[in-house]
């Protein structure tokens, strides 16, 4: 499926045990290659009070530039505040993004990584994880999460996180 740049498309989250959206948004595609689909979306909380993630901060009017590397167990998010400040980065462990007719949709791992601008690094969601892993994900998929996060940290170490310089301005 390809859409042109600048169309909107709708983002899905889906459950793993389920296959239900658990979460979905609208997004405008920035770009489509062989290798990654970019999208930017602003960021939409569910509750007026900022969502804290490791210290930082996201609140309405933030905006989320997505990159989902084709082929790979993840996606990452470069947060921004409106003024194009970076906030830092939230990768999601996933399986690997798929395209439809209403846009994309990944399946979500429950292991997260957070990345501060400065480097600094943390896990999220480690717990759930393993409980997960226990009886609800298969082996394959567990063994290809964990890949997917060493990939991330190593990614956040060797600062090559892709982030939202350098993209095309948003479509108007």
């Amino acid at each position: 499926m390809t859409f042109a740049i600048g169309a909107v498309v709708l983002v899905r989250k889906i459950d793993y045990g389920t296959g239900y959206v658990v979460l979905s948004w609208p997004g405008t595609l920035i770009e489509h290659s062989a290798e990654w689909i970019v999208v930017r979306a602003p960021f939409a909380p569910l509750a007026v009070e900022p969502v804290f993630i490791d210290g930082v901060p996201f609140a309405a009017g933030d905006v989320f530039t997505e990159f989902y590397p084709l082929g790979h167990w993840f996606n990452v998010f470069h947060i921004a505040d409106a003024a194009g400040t970076p906030k830092g980065w939230y990768c999601n462990v996933t399986r690997p993004v798929e395209l439809d007719d209403e846009g994309l949709r990944y399946v979500d791992l429950a292991l997260d990584l957070f990345v501060h601008p400065d480097g600094r690094y943390t896990v999220l969601d480690e717990d759930e994880f393993e409980l997960e892993s226990q009886g609800t994900y298969a082996p394959a998929d567990v063994a290809a999460a964990r890949a997917g996060l060493a990939e991330l940290i190593h990614l956040a170490q060797s600062n090559s996180l892709p982030s939202a310089v350098n993209l095309p301005a948003r479509p108007s």
